[in-house]
């Protein structure tokens, strides 16, 4: 009973929040028999209406099927920026990291992430997005870095252009409930036909809080969240970023 209403209540936030950009750091790990149900979300805010009222949710289920495959079912919903936008139901994602290590294994922990999204709207292309993630702890501090590509594919819609995407993740590690931290996130622009462009037109950077919280029914809920700050004119001024994490180990 109490594990229904605790997954009853994780999907209820994964629905009820809608998607438009998943503000997630990958970390290279999988773990043979890990159930995990996770809703993440996020909600942009700038004076600009064309910058303001992004939301976007995903709704992850994850299973760890041996201790180097990690694979996730994605429901993602999402609301653009700008005036009179609506709500959509806008992607099914299939998600998948290889670990190339375990951790502590060696000088810096590896992993592969490859994830096919297929969209459920007109006039928009599929897309895949590929790439390495590393990690390294030094100093009482983790830090997680995806370097990954995106590229449209499978209909006419679907730019011949890939992206850079790139996420970055340093986290303090205190020993304590609660620990401070900081994210980033960027997306160049798509790489220019007959042209050397390509600087970043959204960057996103802002502290973030970690913590877990141990035996709620037989599981563990991990949690991070905070603020990101635009530091580019093509991003919101603020998002507000949240991500909860309930596994279970069979």
């Amino acid at each position: 009973m109490r594990i229904n209403i605790i997954l009853s209540s994780v999907l209820t936030l994964a629905t009820v929040l809608p998607a438009a950009a998943d503000f997630k750091v990958q970390m290279p790990d999988a773990e043979t028999g890990e159930f995990a149900v996770e809703p993440i979300g996020n909600i942009g805010q700038d004076p600009n209406p064309a910058h303001n009222g992004e939301l976007s949710s995903v709704a992850e289920f994850e299973y760890g099927v041996n201790k180097i495959w990690r694979t996730e079912l994605e429901l993602e919903q999402q609301r653009d920026a700008g005036p009179g936008q609506s709500i959509h139901f806008s992607q099914v994602t299939w998600e998948n990291i290889l670990a190339f290590t375990e951790r502590g294994e060696t000088w810096i922990d590896s992993g592969f992430f490859f994830e096919f999204g297929k969209s459920t709207l007109a006039d928009t292309p599929n897309e895949v997005t590929f790439g390495p993630i590393f990690r390294k702890e030094i100093w009482h501090t983790i830090n997680t870095v995806n370097l990954f590509l995106q590229h449209d594919v499978g209909t006419p819609y679907a730019s011949g252009r890939p992206q850079f995407l790139y996420a970055w993740e340093t986290r303090i590690a205190l020993g304590t409930p609660v620990e401070p931290g900081f994210q980033a996130y960027g997306m160049p622009s798509s790489f220019p036909e007959h042209s050397n462009t390509g600087w970043p037109n959204d960057n996103r950077i802002g502290p973030q809080l970690f913590g877990a919280i141990h035996n709620i029914g037989p599981g563990t809920l991990n949690w991070n969240g905070g603020i990101l700050f635009g530091i580019r004119p093509g991003a919101p001024r603020n998002t507000w970023r949240w991500q909860a994490e309930y596994e279970i180990h069979f």
